[in-house]
């Protein structure tokens, strides 16, 4: 039984590790558990109650002797017949308690004496004998700590007989509850194998189908396939060779046109280099005559524009004075009005706070400002530092932003422009 067990036991955690999921219980199987719990709860609370008692009960009270007296004399009583052997109480016979431990024994009390029957008095030989009542003999005493004892052993012995039936009964009751769970289980089991098995059976029926089907349609797009490509190739092969006679004849005809054009083109060519090159002489002997002419006017005119941003006698020199902040001149231009319409471009875009003067040194950047044929400044450099890298950066952001230079008065901007700025002026 215990081997079944363990296998149905076994059995249901492979199923519940193969599922993946915890069992599912049914309402009658739920109830059963709670109800098997409620039972465990009851009996958990019975035999702590049953401790309890145990260590709460009182200890064995010391022994008691109880003394019996008889009232009164009864003339009529009869002699009381004297006992020599004194009557003992025997003590009931314990069982044995395989749980508790024994008690310890108490002394068993000494049976008491028995009184002496009183001696009659001789009867008066007149008034007839008065004969006393016979005392009656003392009744053997039972000792209460037996009784007790005896009474708590029968009371225990019929607890334990309830609670074992009790523990059994609980038992009958969770071996069915777990044996009916168990065979629930397994015919639960069981089904979901069926049916797995019966899905499977099917799914895989299923699939065989669809692979037919699916493998008799692919045949089919293969050979349509074969022969669309059989057909596209002899068409190919038809239209290439039909391609190849056309490009044949058309390359003979073109190779025809081609060499009477060359003909033609060659000797045009051969007329034209000739005029060409006789106009290319002409025309580079009037260049070279403009090339003098403007030359020489671009000396002059830069001559004259370096000697106006020197300040020379032109007065082309940058006007004193200025802010706080800003005291530079600029110049540029063949007369005063140009060296104005310069200093008017440069000056406000030179950022610089000027230092207070110091004695009679102006400290002076030369530069050269390289300008597109629309005044556009290309390039600013500084051909000569005033010595402080400071005063230079700023002239030389102040030349690239007046961008485009002013115009000139005779409307063409010349390839560079030099001159010189000057601290304080």
């Amino acid at each position: 039984m215990q081997g079944q067990r363990t296998t149905l036991s076994n059995l249901m955690k492979q199923t519940q590790h193969h599922s993946g999921r915890k069992p599912i219980f049914t309402p009658e199987q739920r109830d059963e558990r709670r109800g098997l719990k409620y039972a465990l709860a009851i009996h958990a609370l019975l035999i702590l109650l049953m401790v309890f008692g145990f260590v709460a009960a009182p200890s064995t009270p010391n022994p008691v002797q109880v003394e019996l007296w008889a009232d009164g004399t009864t003339p009529t009583a009869a002699e009381p017949e004297t006992n020599t052997e004194p009557d003992t109480v025997e003590p009931p016979q314990e069982e044995p308690q395989q749980q508790l431990p024994e008690p310890v024994p108490q002394p068993e009390p000494e049976p008491q004496p028995e009184e002496p029957a009183p001696i009659p008095e001789p009867p008066a030989p007149t008034p007839p004998p008065i004969q006393k009542a016979p005392v009656a003999p003392p009744q053997p005493e039972i000792d209460p700590e037996i009784a007790i004892e005896k009474a708590r052993k029968e009371r225990e012995q019929k607890e334990k007989a309830d609670q074992a039936a009790a523990e059994k009964m609980a038992a009958e009751k969770v071996a069915a509850e777990k044996k009916a769970a168990e065979k629930a289980a397994i015919e639960k089991q069981l089904k979901e194998e069926a049916d797995r098995k019966a899905e499977a059976e099917r799914a895989a029926e299923q699939q065989a189908k669809e692979k037919a089907v699916a493998e008799k349609k692919a045949k089919e797009a293969a050979q349509r396939k074969a022969a669309a490509e059989k057909a596209a190739t002899e068409k190919a092969a038809a239209e290439k060779k039909a391609q190849e006679a056309a490009e044949k004849a058309a390359a003979e005809k073109k190779a025809q046109e081609s060499a009477e054009k060359a003909a033609a083109e060659k000797a045009a060519a051969e007329k034209a280099a000739a005029d060409k090159k006789a106009a290319a002489a002409k025309k580079a002997q009037e260049e070279a005559a403009k090339k003098a002419a403007a030359d020489k006017a671009a000396a002059a005119k830069r001559e004259a524009i370096r000697a106006a941003m020197r300040g020379d006698a032109l007065g082309a020199a940058g006007l004193p004075g200025g802010t706080a902040d800003r005291n530079q001149a600029g110049g540029g231009g063949s007369d005063n009005q140009y060296g104005s319409k310069v200093r008017a471009c440069v000056r406000p875009r030179v950022i610089f706070n000027v230092p207070p003067r110091q004695g009679r040194g102006n400290p002076t950047v030369q530069y050269r400002v390289n300008l597109s044929s629309s005044g556009i400044v290309e390039k600013a450099i500084v051909k000569n530092s005033s010595g402080n890298p400071r005063f230079d950066a700023a002239v030389k952001k102040g030349l690239e932003a007046c961008s485009p230079f002013p115009k000139p008065d005779s409307g063409k901007y010349p390839s560079y422009i030099d001159g010189d700025y000057r601290m304080y002026d």
